[in-house]
């Protein structure tokens, strides 16, 4: 398939992994992203890859690369911990869709998203273009695509995929209808440099997750055994990552009312953990502590909004993937997974159809499909793990 071109929009985990399949199965593309660098803004820290997750970098990625990924994964201990904000044990609301580390084999690996990214991006650095935004495209007569960037000239193309994010301006000419939904929820998270102080170094033994009224913090432990630059150098000599400490994630998700965070009040300008002291009002007092004393430049939001997986759009060259379709709630774990998944079927998918454009968007329906059916009933598990999170207190203390 070397005259075969495909183009990606976006370079998130998801377009990169696809990136890497493509790469592997000797297709050519192309990957455009408007961040003028893949740190230029804050997208999160801790992010937990499922077996799913692993086998879809597996399959995409060189083996050296995989190897590396599983090799910056923290080491902290995998069993979560449940917990009242007063720090006492809770049972009977943890979703299904969550390790709790009882597997030892099968687990998910938490790492720190950065540094995927880094690893995603090692090798194929010369197709992958910081700085141009997408504005439209514009199917040709012979089948092909013709892309329109900030900043640089038409790009024609066989294939393009968006994978530009709940954002999605692919989507919004290719399936205007297929817009997210907000679900009135908010994530706020950050994290925390170690080590601990006083009474919050009980946290330091992996995963704790604190039930709420009406929401739920989760704090993580992220501890990298090796300088991952080190681990590079070994693994994968190439393969350039940044220097990381170890450090505490926390995450507060719930309704942005329950919150303090409601749109009349919160203007994207504030100090964050200032604003969370009233959701935590009768917590205990290290994990306020925690949360009230994170440095605002290192905490975000995110506005929780569910994609329109089931949304149809017109058969041809241009289709979707991730968060540009079906965005997810991060309570089930498993957004970032259900991308990856989407880039391993595509990548499988585009190596078996041959170089015919016809062929090739005639492969596309079965990857669509399949995409819909996984990505529907991911987000029926990540709404159900939701309602659990965000419920009142009314379960018995263990």
């Amino acid at each position: 398939m070397q005259d075969f071109h495909v183009v990606i929009i976006g370079a998130g985990l998801g377009g990169l992994c696809l990136a890497q399949g493509l790469k592997r199965a000797g297709i050519r593309f192309d990957v455009y992203e408007r961040d003028p660098a893949a740190d230029s803004r804050l997208q999160g820290y801790r992010i937990r890859i499922d077996a799913n997750g692993q086998r879809a970098l597996q399959a995409c990625l060189p083996q050296r690369l995989f190897e590396l990924f599983e090799a910056t994964a923290s080491i902290s201990p995998k069993a979560g911990r449940f917990l009242t904000p007063q720090l006492l044990p809770i049972a009977g609301r943890t979703p299904t869709s969550w390790d709790t580390g009882e597997d030892e084999d099968d687990g998910d690996l938490s790492v720190n998203r950065l540094t995927l990214r880094e690893i995603l991006l090692s090798g194929i650095e010369d197709h992958v273009h910081f700085g141009h935004a997408f504005m439209r495209y514009s199917c040709l007569d012979d089948g092909r695509v013709e892309v329109q960037l900030e900043g640089t000239s038409p790009i024609s193309c066989n294939l393009l995929i968006g994978a530009d994010g709940v954002n999605s301006q692919v989507r919004r000419q290719l399936a205007p209808y297929a817009e997210p939904t907000d679900t009135g929820s908010i994530c706020v998270y950050g994290k925390s440099e170690l080590p601990l102080t006083g009474g919050a170094s009980l946290l330091e033994d992996g995963t704790t997750v604190i039930f709420a009224d009406g929401c739920t913090a989760i704090f993580d432990l992220m501890r990298f055994g090796d300088d991952v630059p080190n681990l590079a150098a070994d693994l994968a000599p190439d393969c350039r990552l940044t220097t990381i400490s170890d450090y505490l994630y926390w995450a507060v998700i719930g309704p942005r009312q329950r919150l303090g965070l409601g749109l009349e009040t919160y203007d994207h300008t504030q100090d964050l953990p200032i604003l969370l002291r009233t959701a935590m009002r009768g917590w205990h007092p290290e994990l306020r502590q925690i949360i009230s004393r994170s440095k605002s430049a290192a905490v975000a939001a995110l506005h929780v909004r569910t994609g329109r997986p089931d949304a149809l759009w017109p058969f041809g060259a241009v289709t979707l993937m991730g968060d540009a379709i079906h965005a997810m709630s991060p309570a089930g774990g498993l957004g970032a997974n259900t991308a990856l998944e989407d880039a391993r079927m595509l990548a499988q998918i585009l190596a078996d159809a041959g170089k015919e454009t016809r062929t090739t968007c005639t492969s596309l329906l079965d990857y669509e499909a399949d995409m819909r059916e996984r990505a529907t009933r991911a987000i029926d598990t990540s709404e159900r793990g939701a309602a659990m999170l965000f419920a009142a207190m009314t379960d018995k203390i263990a």
